[in-house]
């Protein structure tokens, strides 16, 4: 799994650094932002809680500031003896024997520019996402069509390559092919390319095409939530006809314990599947509109107009 350390989260937010410069490499084990309320009162949760990054500002200072230099020194002393891997404070906590204690002991505290903290925060725990996010890997073409995140899953050489570039040539955004890194941020499936082989399809008989450089950076997307997995079969494999003619709706597909839409679309000679996938997901589309009727209320509604007539 990658590392997240204080460096990267001062590198990626342009933090200012007020000490511990030797330190900067302390990794980040731990899932959050913690304020620093609670603890400047001598109050420390137990366990990994306890590890988490520190953010301090106006609250905090206007709290510890009702203390004498001696005191506040002491608490800063025992915040900084935790095992946190850096505190990080915006320009409205201004308390320089706070600062004199982070040189004191070497530690780490950087100081950022964000006029808002719920701001600031929002995007270091976006970022730590990236880190801690439970994730997986897919072989499968992965495209943006008509706004949803469509993973496209298959046996080898049945075409998911090709179709991604039918697909792009159509409008729609190409986010990755063959390896697909999929990650759970909030309860939501999101997926990209793996890094390797980001903006590449290799096609059989021409070998690897730069998506990016033949149609344009404006076909590709770097990330999409995921709303739908689409599967390419062989039409009657081993003269078997499993296809589903009159579907009573989505199936489901497990990623990462979260169900996903889920289609399974046969292929065969003088089947159009680009065509096939939009009408999929534009049936996806409507079903979560509320306005579909499924297969069977909609002929039967239809028979009994003609009945009575």
């Amino acid at each position: 799994m990658k590392k997240l350390t204080v460096e990267k989260i001062k590198n990626k937010f342009a933090l200012n650094i007020l000490s511990g410069f030797q330190s900067l490499d302390n990794i980040i084990e731990v899932y959050g932002l913690n304020r620093a309320g609670l603890e400047l009162t001598g109050y420390y949760e137990d366990g990994q809680k306890s590890h988490r990054l520190i953010l301090m500002s106006t609250k905090e200072y206007n709290y510890i500031m009702n203390y004498d230099e001696e005191e506040r020194k002491k608490r800063y002393k025992n915040l900084l003896s935790k095992n946190i891997p850096a505190v990080i404070v915006t320009e409205k906590f201004i308390d320089k024997i706070f600062f004199e204690v982070g040189k004191e002991l070497d530690f780490p505290i950087l100081q950022t520019n964000y006029e808002s903290t719920s701001d600031f925060t929002k995007d270091v725990l976006d970022l730590m996402d990236d880190y801690f996010a439970p994730s997986t890997e897919m072989h499968a073409s992965f495209m943006n069509i008509f706004g949803k995140g469509v993973i496209i899953i298959g046996e080898s050489g049945i075409g998911k390559s090709e179709l991604a570039m039918d697909l792009v040539k159509s409008n729609h955004l190409f986010v990755g092919d063959d390896r697909i890194v999929v990650a759970k941020k909030s309860g939501q499936l999101y997926g990209r390319s793996h890094e390797i082989l980001k903006n590449l399809v290799e096609v059989r008989g021409i070998g690897i095409i730069d998506i990016a450089k033949t149609n344009g950076y404006k076909v590709i997307m770097d990330e999409s939530t995921i709303d739908m997995v689409i599967e390419l079969s062989i039409f009657k494999k081993n003269g078997v006809d499993d296809s589903d003619r009159l579907g009573q709706g989505f199936n489901t597909y497990s990623i990462l314990g979260t169900e996903v839409p889920y289609m399974k679309i046969p292929v065969s000679s003088g089947r159009n599947i680009q065509n096939i996938i939009e009408t999929a997901v534009s049936k996806l589309k409507i079903i979560q509109s509320g306005l579909y009727k499924d297969d069977a209320t909609l002929l039967t509604e239809r028979a009994m107009e003609f009945s009575d007539d």
